[in-house]
């Protein structure tokens, strides 16, 4: 993504949005994680199922927050998804679900890597796993690079190459209408990012910025990861494939250490006054 795609060249506009129904048990500490972003240029929208479990008040306690709270029944996650980001307003598209948490310098990492890499309409960071308390429990333990014709192939899982962790992956708006979006995808229970990545392989190359940008909690009632999940994704078996996938990963890691590539510290900018 070229600099002059984005309305401000500093702070590019991302839009974020949250599915949510019945979530008060874990919603709190995500909406605490996005209001830590500090980021001056969020639209942040949340669509509501129609929770009864003390969701919505949750919400209302932090308006102040949420550029577009939509509430209605829904098809489920990729139906309440979709008609999010219809309502975007954003260059940059992202979602983040209601039980899941960014760390603190998520978006501003989000922003400085597309705004100093050209071309870049995809971006991922590095998978991370939180217990159901929010403790970290797993972070990969070398930074994933991802072969657009493998993505396309459906290599990518956990009985695959190792996974996309949705949480941490970004994309542009041109990239998302591009593709076709999640229009797709609305009558899937799980599976709805697995089959936009496939899609989104067709017309551009996932990058990776190396950094822990968010992570996945697991708390035991999680709809992804199962058998469901693979079977939905239509996901490709390969034996020993987390092997090959960290041996590639660890041999592009190696190069781009040798182009001296910038480090993401040198491209964040200087937003202490925001």
């Amino acid at each position: 993504m070229k600099t002059g795609y984005m309305s401000d060249p500093v702070f590019p506009k991302i839009s974020l949005v949250t599915p949510v129904f019945n979530g008060a048990r874990f919603l709190e500490k995500t909406l605490a994680s996005i209001r830590a972003q500090n980021y001056p240029n969020l639209d942040y929208i949340v669509c509501d199922g129609g929770s009864t479990d003390g969701t919505l008040e949750i919400l209302e306690s932090n308006r102040d927050l949420i550029s577009h709270l939509i509430v209605g029944k829904d098809r489920g996650m990729y139906d309440a998804l979709a008609r999010g980001f219809a309502r975007a307003s954003g260059e940059i598209l992202g979602w983040i679900g209601c039980d899941d948490l960014l760390m603190p310098w998520c978006l501003n990492c989000v922003a400085a890597y597309m705004r100093a890499t050209s071309g870049c309409h995809w971006l991922t960071g590095i998978p991370a796993v939180f217990d159901k308390e929010g403790r970290l429990l797993w972070v990969a333990q070398v930074a994933p690079q991802y072969r657009r014709s493998w993505i396309r192939r459906r290599w990518y899982s956990s009985i695959g190459l190792g996974i996309i962790q949705q949480e941490c992956t970004f994309f542009t708006r041109e990239l998302y209408e591009k593709s076709g979006g999640l229009a797709d995808c609305v009558l899937m229970r799980s599976a709805g990012d697995f089959d936009l990545w496939c899609r989104f392989a067709r017309h551009a190359s996932l990058h990776q910025t190396g950094v822990f940008l968010s992570g996945y909690r697991m708390h035991g009632n999680n709809l992804g990861g199962d058998a469901g999940y693979l079977k939905e994704a239509r996901a490709v078996r390969i034996p020993s494939g987390k092997i090959i996938g960290y041996t590639y990963s660890y041999i592009v890691f190696l190069w781009n250490r040798l182009r001296r590539k910038p480090r993401q510290a040198d491209l964040l900018p200087d937003n202490s006054s925001v």
